[in-house]
């Protein structure tokens, strides 16, 4: 299988904004250590300053960096690689207009287009039909979940195909929408699921399974693929550039 990576450029405002932030709360330290210690006032209002300061630059700098999604995204590459052959092309975080920021990754082969968004959900759930339930583990057993990764999944597939019929002329390309736990510690029970779920014990089986349907050949996929990759640039062009004021 082939991994498209989307660029991730450093946004250096965001940088430059986190490294101020931490110069701040590092020098509000390094005032609190010379004040003589008469002057708690003025050292509780530094360590708050430094606490607030150090919290800030950090946010930024994760928010810059983009760590967190980025690893999430290996995560799926790493669980969906070892299933499918060099005629799939899984392209992680496409960023396509009208679609919402939950899309994780589309896989594109002659099945179709699988439109996948992942969850990192930590202990053990239950799915029957479009119902999902969490395992309390107590007297309440199994719960309803708070939401609902079908509807998810659905609403992402439906922007895909809306968005692929005018950007790539494609009335009739085939969408469906999956979810992925791609992490080990996320447990499922499925109980005849209405949607498709890839999870890190069942990923060969449902690869196996969604391969039996050719739907997609050859050009139609890359014609996809490179409408997709044009239009993650041109979002991620559109976000650099800096908006005039009012």
């Amino acid at each position: 299988m082939r991994v498209i990576r989307r660029a991730r450029p450093a946004r250096r405002w965001d940088l430059a904004l986190s490294l101020g932030m931490l110069v701040v709360g590092f020098a509000a330290i390094l005032l609190m250590a010379v004040l003589p210690g008469e002057r708690a006032s003025a050292v509780a209002v530094l360590g708050a300053a430094a606490a607030l300061a150090l919290g800030v630059g950090l946010g930024w700098m994760m928010r810059a960096l983009g760590e967190s999604r980025q690893l999430f995204g290996e995560d799926l590459a790493r669980l969906l690689a070892p299933a499918f052959d060099d005629s799939y092309v899984l392209i992680l975080e496409p960023r396509l207009p009208g679609v919402p920021a939950d899309l994780a990754a589309l896989l594109v082969g002659p099945p179709g287009v699988r439109a996948i968004v992942a969850r990192h959900w930590r202990g053990r759930y239950r799915v029957r039909g479009r119902g999902w339930e969490y395992d309390t583990r107590s007297h309440r057993g199994w719960i309803r979940c708070r939401t609902n990764p079908s509807f998810d999944a659905d609403t992402v597939a439906d922007a895909v195909s809306s968005w692929a019929r005018t950007a790539t002329d494609e009335p009739g390309l085939p969408v469906v929408g999956a979810i992925a736990f791609p992490r080990s510690y996320s447990v499922l029970v499925l109980e005849e699921p209405d949607s498709e779920i890839i999870t890190t014990d069942n990923a060969p089986w449902w690869a196996q399974r969604i391969g039996k349907v050719q739907r997609l050949d050859a050009q139609r996929a890359a014609r996809f693929v490179q409408a997709v990759l044009d239009a993650s640039e041109a979002t991620a062009a559109a976000h650099r550039v800096p908006q005039p004021s009012a």
